[in-house]
């Protein structure tokens, strides 16, 4: 039989490292005793996709396709979880009487051996990296399987003693606090921005938003529901004896080394209290202007208006569209150290350094509008209003724009033209409205085509046809969606996307706006203009594989838009 070659010999004759580099690393093992890969890695001379991907071709052992395969709990629970974790390995099906094996280490026979101790069963190994085992462990570990186990402790406990009860209530050990800890830590690993705890006649139900898109998570029994409301409410710092009125707490917490800050608020209903909390990834980093999915149109328009030195840039849209993702984006763009930068925001959502950020205290009577006039004393150069709600904010702000600011804000509108108008309600004269506003994106957030799952498909929908046609664009015979797979956790869809319009003012908008033109009017001169509204650049993304005929429909399509209804 030929000598097998060693891992480091293999490694340089493929050309992935140089002799140096092998000696460097050959030095660190015998130093540390680790493996040749995990050197090479620490020294970053290679990455776990290279070495794995080596691995497979030099032994003709295949590579674990998580991407294409359902992992049950079941299999992986053959495996003791602390077998799992110590050799990095990951149990995938069960063939005949064979237990395929992903593992970071093909050639470990003592990982081998004890598996095939524990179950019964010949391992079959495939190859994969660690961060590939970790994230289908994760994806096992949902959060029904582990509540299913504290319902049963439940069971256990159902007849214990009261006083022990309380006491376990306080030290962390009752299920009940368990359940919310879970409930609070699987939103965080799944990505959720709001959880809904909604109380009914015989349970709570929990539920996600995960991408925009509620989802059903689990229901709690009746038993434990008083339990898991009080501990959110306990560590949300509110009165938990209090279940009459609404109340609004926060929870700082750390999962994983991630910082996360949610916002609770509770509400009476008739068969208890309804809890929902918005979640905040402090560490979540902001989104650069080019990484929007902006049209590239867009893009230029945005970075012309960011030049200006005074004027108000307004950015619209309903709740939950990006806004605040997108004002964040814009200040990172412009945040230079010659420049004093300060912001109003309820609440503050990330940490931007070199910017001084301001939170709104409504029980110091800290409002966006008292805060505003505060920062117009600290000589600022730019600066930004989370949301502008009144008469009064929307009037300093405009005038902060009059007298050689930069103001960056946000509005509740469906659209660019309509935020004109919405100024013009509060009372906003229209020639400060005419001196000062740059420029006013509006947007949508939709949900992005998973692209593992990703087929083309026919357009029949007559609805999505219809819309095309009375947008005067040309009707695709195909389109994409996705048909659902592991990585998307069926739903075809993963990550989000923005989409948006660009309305900057010219002469003719501003002196239309100065005459109190209508807002049709002021729409159609603002298309003259070259104005591309929503719906074209959703159709857009639409035709280009991005984003579904699903999520168009219901996202920018309105009854407004039909020519024919």
């Amino acid at each position: 039989m030929p000598r097998r070659k060693r891992l480091g010999e293999m490694l340089y004759e493929k050309g992935l490292i140089t002799q140096e580099q092998l000696n460097e690393a050959l030095a660190m093992q015998q130093l540390s005793g680790e493996k040749l890969g995990v050197a090479l890695l620490k020294l970053g001379f290679l990455t776990p996709e290279q070495i794995a991907d080596a691995l497979s071709d030099h032994l003709r052992i295949p590579r674990a396709d998580f991407a294409h395969r359902y992992i049950s709990n079941q299999v992986v629970n053959l495996v003791p979880e602390e077998l799992l974790q110590r050799h990095e390995l990951i149990p995938i099906e069960v063939q005949d009487d064979k237990l395929i094996v992903a593992m970071t280490d093909p050639l470990n026979i003592v990982a081998i051996d004890e598996i095939q101790k524990v179950v019964g069963l010949t391992v079959r190994p495939l190859i994969a990296t660690s961060m590939q085992i970790e994230e289908a462990f994760q994806r096992t570990r949902d959060i029904v399987s582990s509540a299913r186990k504290v319902f049963d402790q439940f069971q256990d406990e159902e007849h214990e003693d009261d006083d022990l009860h309380k006491t376990q209530q306080f030290l962390g050990d009752a299920p009940g606090v368990k359940l919310a800890d879970m409930i609070l830590q699987q939103a965080i690993k799944d990505k959720a921005s709001d959880i809904h705890l909604e109380p009914r006649e015989e349970d709570l139900r929990v539920r996600y938003r995960v991408d925009g898109i509620l989802q059903d998570v689990m229901v709690v029994p009746n038993r434990l529901r008083s339990d898991v409301v009080s501990r959110i409410k306990i560590m949300s710092s509110l009165d938990i004896t209090e279940r009459r009125r609404p109340q609004d707490g926060r929870i700082q917490m750390v999962l994983d080394g991630v910082e996360v800050d949610m916002r609770v608020s509770t509400l009476p209903t008739v068969y208890g209290e309804k809890i929902v909390a918005r979640v905040l990834n402090k560490t979540q980093g902001v989104i650069a202007i080019e990484n929007f999915g902006f049209a590239s149109e867009s893009t230029e328009m945005i970075y012309r208006m960011l030049r200006q030195s005074q004027g108000l840039i307004l950015v619209t849209g309903p709740t939950g569209s990006g806004k605040t993702t997108t004002l964040y984006g814009f200040l990172s763009e412009i945040n230079k150290p010659e420049q004093n930068i300060i912001t109003v925001e309820d609440p503050v959502e990330y940490r931007l350094p070199g910017i001084s950020q301001v939170q709104v205290n409504t029980k110091v009577d800290l409002t966006f509008a008292t805060g505003l006039r505060t920062v117009l004393r600290q000589d600022p150069d730019i600066i930004m209003v989370g949301e502008i709600r009144d008469r009064d904010t929307a009037e300093i702000a405009v005038r902060s724009a009059l007298t050689g600011h930069l103001v960056l804000s946000t509005l509740h509108t469906n659209s660019a033209v309509a935020s004109i108008n919405r100024l013009l309600d509060m009372k906003v004269e229209s020639y400060l409205i005419s001196s000062t506003v740059i420029g006013i994106i509006a947007q949508r957030l939709v949900r992005k085509i998973c692209t593992n799952c990703k087929e083309e498909v026919p357009l029949t929908d007559p609805l999505t046809i219809r819309f095309i046609k009375n947008l005067g664009l040309p009707v695709p015979e195909t389109i994409y969606k996705g048909k659902g797979c592991p990585l998307c956790g069926d739903t075809g869809y993963k990550g989000r996307v923005a989409i948006e319009e660009v309305l900057t003012l010219n002469k003719e908008l501003r002196n239309a706006i100065d005459n109190h033109v209508s807002e049709g009017e002021l729409l159609k001169i603002a298309l003259r203009s070259g104005l591309i509204t929503l719906q074209k650049n959703a159709i857009a993304k639409l035709t280009a594989g991005i984003t579904t005929s699903d999520e168009i429909i219901r996202t920018v399509y309105s009854v407004d838009e039909e020519d024919e209804l």
